[in-house]
């Protein structure tokens, strides 16, 4: 009989059903849907949560994607009553960024909720290692430094990094790429933080200096204010996997200029479909693309510039492209990360 897992969410993105897909091969998992979205029924779900733990009490094992209001109950319980937390951190759970109004340890109740989940659980497995601490010099409107022990300076609780693995065979590379294209994919675009978030204001800055050029935005018909941009500026509606593996297929570069990540997923996809990748110096994003593509050092336009221009008269495109697919294939595939998942949890049950 296999041992029983209560899991904890906050919504089923792709990350989560992989890591639940994971779980069940040597786990039966009980899931637990935490509806952040209507901030006044937090209350209610907090009792709905506590009446769910007590109808499985005999599990002792909780798993929780991302710290914050859903992580609370697991990390009490585990202080109370010697049940066993692992919490897994995703980035907007372990960053402040106050000129844009983003991340858990901004948010006064959300981030003593955050921090006692944290400081309670008993295992971290952080999807980078720079959620744990990392310097941050991309732009100096917030802090110089993010992740757990930037906010929490005491925080003891052992953790583990497990990157995010990604089935490569999913993804491909048209021989037929569209010149001069550039894409990036971005949600939540309609919030007060989206556009700045995800460096979509660079983009849209950036696209009237090269109009031979064709920009991507995924998820962009959310944009408000749309009358100002570029007309080589294209904003796309949301994608399928299926049919955003055929868009990427034929795109040359990627855009990730985000301001803050913890490891991102549709950059590593992008990657596998052969896309030569821009980054801004945040977070995992240089570790994740090595010498497959360029890095965006500051939050500068000009900077940007610089980078265009080598990226669009650089003598090794094919070369790159190459890079950018065996770095995701060789470093990151799902494989690796649902072994290391299985046996970490095993591990930390043992002990």
């Amino acid at each position: 009989m296999k041992r029983k897992i209560l899991y904890f969410h906050n919504g089923k993105s792709t990350f989560v059903e992989k890591d639940i897909e994971i779980l069940k091969t040597q786990f039966e998992v009980i899931e637990f849907y935490f509806d952040v979205r209507n901030k006044k029924g937090i209350f209610t779900q907090f009792i709905k949560q506590i009446f769910f733990i007590f109808k499985h009490f005999k599990v002792k094992l909780f798993v929780t994607q991302f710290g914050g209001y859903h992580s609370f109950f697991p990390s009490l319980f585990k202080v109370l009553f010697y049940k066993i937390h692992v919490l897994v951190l995703s980035g907007t759970d372990c960053v402040a960024f106050p000129s844009i109004s983003y991340g858990n340890f901004y948010k006064k109740y959300l981030r003593w909720f955050t921090k006692f989940s944290i400081t309670k659980a008993s295992y971290l497995l952080p999807v980078s290692k720079e959620l744990i601490y990392s310097s941050y010099t991309y732009q100096n409107m917030d802090f110089s430094c993010q992740g757990v022990l930037c906010h929490i300076k005491k925080c003891t609780t052992p953790y583990k990094v497990i990157y995010y693995g990604y089935n490569y065979n999913k993804w491909y590379s048209s021989p037929n790429k569209e010149k001069n294209s550039f894409v990036t994919i971005a949600a939540d675009l309609s919030t007060r933080f989206g556009i700045y978030l995800k460096g979509i204001d660079l983009i849209l800055d950036i696209a009237p200096f090269y109009p031979n050029c064709s920009f991507y935005i995924v998820g962009g018909k959310t944009i408000k204010n749309q009358q100002n941009i570029s007309n080589n500026v294209y904003l796309v509606d949301k994608m399928n996997p299926q049919q955003l593996s055929e868009f990427l297929s034929n795109k040359q570069f990627y855009f990730q200029l985000s301001m803050s990540e913890g490891f991102p997923n549709a950059l590593c996809e992008a990657m596998l479909s052969s896309c030569v990748p821009i980054v801004s110096n945040v977070s995992s994003m240089p570790f994740i693309i090595e010498d497959s593509g360029f890095v965006l050092m500051k939050k500068d336009i000009n900077e940007l510039k610089t980078i265009m221009d080598n990226a669009l008269t650089c003598s090794n495109f094919e070369l790159l492209q190459k890079k950018a697919r065996s770095r995701i294939e060789q470093n990151f595939p799902l494989e690796k990360r649902k072994e290391m998942l299985i046996q970490t949890i095993k591990d930390i049950i043992s002990d």
